[in-house]
């Protein structure tokens, strides 16, 4: 285990959306795929009439931002967090809606009986949670026969790799970004396939370029928290990042992001 998914950590990082909000900020202003990763989330997602939909680890629910009419007629949808921060803000967002439920929920312990739910949607969270095991062997109980489980997640490359590269030409010794994620794009498949039938994994292609340095090194100081630098360690980054900019006009920086979509037989 390490800061990613140690508890105490990450109920720090998210005890609100503070954080949330300045990394998403990044990915609005200088994501190359102007689609946008919630749209392309969307086109992928199933639903039904009279679906039951469970989304762990919601955040702020930011995907669901003027897209709940678009759930289909009698859909009840959970939005459950380990935050209750998250939790509170959630539930002020959608408290008028009869059809939407704001829960704090440990992925680790669902508290539904088996077979409740058509849809669970767990998006760049797995890699947070200590017990992946126990949390998957819920979600597996808890979702009905034939019903699809979404997973969003990063991959080990990409943003990872050009941020590794950048913290060891600044400090040689750093072991920055050099862990591997528990669940990403390169072992979700082998993952999910003991828990779930049909495992299939897509692909979102998108990159940064990115025109204001400070905005990237608001984002790496956002991730403090639950990272295996300190804001110490980011002396000489901003010099380093600026000068790429200078050099290159912008900061390019490739994204390994992607969604699995597993069933239930």
């Amino acid at each position: 285990m390490h800061r990613m998914d140690q508890t105490e950590n990450v109920i720090e990082q998210y005890k609100d959306d503070k954080n949330l909000s300045i990394r998403s900020q990044l990915h609005a202003k200088y994501s190359t795929n102007k689609q946008g990763f919630h749209p392309w989330l969307f086109e992928k997602y199933r639903f039904s009439p009279g679906d039951r939909i469970l989304e762990l680890g919601c955040g702020n629910s930011a995907q669901w931002n003027n897209r709940i009419s678009q759930l289909p007629k009698d859909c009840i949808l959970v939005l459950s967090d380990f935050s209750d921060g998250m939790v509170k803000i959630v539930w002020d967002k959608y408290s008028s809606h009869k059809s939407i439920l704001a829960q704090k929920i440990d992925i680790q312990n669902i508290p539904y009986p088996n077979e409740c739910f058509d849809v669970i949607i767990a998006n760049h969270m797995l890699y947070h949670v200590p017990d992946i095991t126990k949390a998957l062997s819920e979600i597996q109980r808890v979702l009905k026969s034939g019903g699809t489980f979404y997973a969003a997640t990063n991959g080990n490359g990409g943003m990872r790799t050009f941020l590794r590269k950048a913290f060891q030409k600044i400090h040689p010794e750093s072991d920055a970004f050099t862990k591997d994620l528990s669940f990403h794009l390169q072992n979700g498949e082998s993952i999910l396939s003991r828990y779930f039938d049909n495992v299939q994994k897509v692909d979102f292609e998108d990159s940064f370029s990115i025109t204001n340095t400070h905005d990237l090194m608001d984002w790496l100081k956002s991730t403090v928290t639950m990272a295996s630098y300190s804001e110490e360690d980011l002396s000489g980054l901003y010099e380093y990042f600026e000068g790429i900019r200078q050099k290159d006009g912008t900061i390019n920086i490739p994204k390994e992001t992607g969604m699995f979509i597993a069933t239930k037989a």
